[in-house]
């Protein structure tokens, strides 16, 4: 076999063995990129607040997108009062910055405080003792941890039990309680029967999506007159032997 044919044939071979290089590199970058566009299955999409959820041992996971954090007010810096809107609170965490993502919470104890900043374009706000807290899983926590406070027993459905006694309660009303439609005798001092939850709302220490109140027990009066207040109609009352009022808590 001459020289010019040798030569010819080892040029086809390295020709056909750089084609078959070439094509496994093809094969490695298809399936890398299908490993990037790979998509994340979505979870449901979240609660705007998760009050209702508080005291519950279990992480739960939903999703957030960038559009379902645009409304909505946020307490706290991480961790946040349980009734913070939960998909602006995961974008104050920095939780979708790549678009929308699942974020899993954690339920937390109350806190005596709640301390405002703002972070990623979400501005949030101060507040005092509550009786529920969540944090994100793989968030950054923007509160001390010492600052962590027993969680407030949620409110009685009356103040009848506390008559005769002069001692406050504080305790917690859930966005359920505050927005029920039990009865109310009174204005600003209420039958110690009447629905402690919704009293404070009528009273506007708080609204219907709950809060911590104080409640005070005092003596009966000789009668109780009925209003409106705050989206809350009271009624009137003869002579009553207990009664409570309420404030912030």
């Amino acid at each position: 076999m001459s020289n010019r044919k040798m030569i010819m044939l080892s040029a086809v071979a390295s020709i056909g063995l750089l084609a078959a290089c070439n094509n496994g590199g093809d094969a490695e970058e298809a399936d890398a990129t299908e490993e990037e566009t790979e998509e994340v299955v979505l979870a449901d999409p979240c609660p705007d607040q998760v009050a209702t959820m508080r005291g519950s041992g279990d992480p739960f996971t939903c999703s957030c997108t960038p559009e379902a954090a645009e409304q909505g007010t946020v307490w706290g810096s991480g961790p946040y009062t349980d009734d913070s809107r939960v998909c602006r609170a995961a974008m104050h965490a920095g939780l979708l910055a790549d678009g929308p993502a699942n974020v899993t919470i954690n339920f937390l104890p109350g806190r005596e405080s709640y301390t405002m900043s703002e972070a990623n374009g979400v501005e949030t706000r101060n507040y005092g003792r509550y009786g529920g807290s969540y944090a994100f899983e793989g968030a950054a926590l923007g509160e001390p941890p010492e600052e962590m406070a027993a969680a407030i027993e949620a409110c009685p459905s009356s103040a009848v039990s506390m008559r005769g006694t002069t001692d406050a309660l504080t305790c917690s009303c859930s966005p359920a309680a505050a927005s029920s439609t039990s009865t109310v005798w009174g204005s600003e001092t209420y039958t110690d029967d009447s629905a402690i939850c919704v009293a404070a709302v009528h009273a506007g220490v708080i609204g219907t999506d709950g809060g911590n109140v104080t409640v005070t027990p005092s003596g009966g009066l000789e009668s109780y007159s009925g209003s409106t207040a705050n989206g809350v109609t009271t009624r009137n009352y003869g002579s009553y032997s207990g009664s409570f009022t309420v404030e912030e808590g």
